[in-house]
């Protein structure tokens, strides 16, 4: 698998360096004005691009990936249980996280480096001479590009703050206070038409980058297959927006969703296309970076093996172990990954569910069992379910299902839980006797502290 570093400014400092010059830059520090005050080279586009993407990968978090880990514990689905580090269970199921901490204050800074990093590729863009031999439609493209993943970033990071929102702004001029917390209506707002402008770049993309992408983006790095990718997103932010009742609300919120699924790659026609998708992809090459999932502290809840169906293909992601209690807590299996196991970042398997909540949404509970039933048959190899008699029992069969097809994949489930009303007492036990059910973590302190501890999200 080709490498791909963490070198987003690598080498940049030397853009634009006159060649009888005898200053030394500081390679290993070059600076913004390095970037944005001398002409990019397409070299240098590149290493920004193969940088920016990489620290996509990255933000998963390392040893373990605690974007996945973080929401899979909150949403009943794992324990991480080491003694060395006792605050996974004391703080996500005993307790409140301490925003001070990495637990608390996790999931927030490297969705927001990830933006800025996204702002600075997007601001230098124009500098690249035309002698360099990128167009300006393929800077079109590249900026449809990194603007679909900056919107995806800051969906990543309202995941795990939810009500409390985040900021949007995160670059003020030197001095200057920094933007206020934003409520989450107004955040998916922002993502959402973010998402669109991006889309309509990609359309006047042309067919080419003129730039490689990940390898996981294989079948989507082309201007117009990549804004599959971007639809893809779009609905699913189109999905969660109507759930929380944000505008647009009731049946155009979901009418929204299904029609940006559609726009995607979605398809129901064949089932050896179930996989399909853009993945995070890892090695153990040197500097490569492998599988961070890879943790032998990483339990799954009980719930996870005791409600799968007999003869669940989903079931090969779950290996049984001997039970064992530690912390309070009994488990007796374990998420099955390797090194080099791809992690999803979009596929058709959730395009497909995120359908059927929105069909369920619009009281077409006939359409959601076409979708639910092809994702058992395709990715579970079970029988189809008979058909609903309730939005109730609907969202009941959406919901195991993406447990199965989506397993350690992403925060999606706490979403679900908190947008359905399910994180609670009425749908799971305690899993010790201070557990609050925790839905979203706190604005980090040092975030609180910079802004005069004022966090109350602005919504106008």
């Amino acid at each position: 698998m080709k490498k791909y570093l963490a070198i987003a400014i690598a080498g940049v400092a030397l853009l634009g360096a006159c060649k009888d010059s005898t200053a030394v830059p500081d390679l290993n520090n070059p600076s913004l004005g390095d970037l944005t005050t001398k002409p990019l080279t397409k070299i240098g586009l590149q290493n920004e691009i193969t940088g920016y993407h990489d620290a996509q990968r990255a933000s998963l978090g390392v040893a373990p990936a605690n974007y996945i880990v973080f929401g899979e514990v909150m949403a009943r689905d794992a324990y991480r249980i080491d003694a060395s580090e006792a605050r996974y269970v004391n703080e996500f199921l005993n307790g409140t996280p301490d925003p001070s901490a990495f637990s608390g204050a996790g999931n927030f800074t490297a969705f927001f480096r990830g933006i800025r990093a996204a702002n600075t590729i997007l601001q230098i863009l124009p500098s690249i001479p035309a002698a360099e031999g990128v167009t300006d439609q393929q800077k079109t493209a590249i900026s449809g590009m990194v603007r679909t993943m900056k919107a995806i970033d800051y969906y990543k990071a309202l995941e795990y703050r939810d009500t409390l929102g985040i900021p949007i702004a995160v670059e003020p001029p030197l001095g200057s206070a920094l933007g206020p917390i934003v409520c989450k209506q107004k955040v998916l707002d922002y993502i959402s038409s973010l998402l669109d402008s991006a889309n309509t770049q990609l359309a006047a993309g042309g067919s080419s980058f003129g730039v490689e992408l990940p390898p996981g983006f294989a079948g989507f790095n082309t201007p117009a297959t990549f804004a599959l990718f971007n639809r893809g997103w779009k609905g699913k932010v189109e999905l969660y927006r109507a759930l929380d009742h944000a505008a647009p609300t009731g049946a155009a919120g979901f009418t929204a969703a299904i029609a940006a699924i559609n726009a995607s790659f979605i398809n129901t026609t064949d089932a050896s296309q179930i996989s399909k998708g853009v993945y995070f992809t890892f090695s153990t090459s040197p500097g490569d970076t492998p599988n961070q999932l890879v943790d032998g502290n990483l339990h799954l809840n009980p719930q996870v093996s005791d409600s799968l169906q007999p003869g669940d293909k989903r079931g090969a992601k779950i290996i049984t172990v001997p039970t064992t209690t530690s912390q309070s807590l009994t488990y007796k299996s374990n998420f099955k990954v390797t090194q080099t196991d791809p992690i999803a970042y979009l596929k058709n398997e959730e395009l497909i569910l995120l359908r059927a909540q929105a069909k369920v949404g619009l009281g077409d509970l006939v359409g959601a069992l076409a979708d639910v039933n092809f994702v058992r048959l395709a990715a579970g190899g079970l029988a189809p379910l008979p058909p609903f008699t309730s939005a109730t029992q609907a969202i009941d069969a959406i919901l195991r299902e993406k447990r199965y097809s989506l397993l350690f994949e992403s925060a999606h489930r706490l979403v679900d839980l908190r947008a359905y009303g399910r994180l609670n007492a009425t749908f799971f036990k305690k899993e010790r006797t201070g557990d609050i059910f925790l839905k979203a973590l706190p604005i980090p302190q040092n975030e609180s502290d910079q802004r005069g501890g004022n966090i109350t999200p602005v919504c106008t």
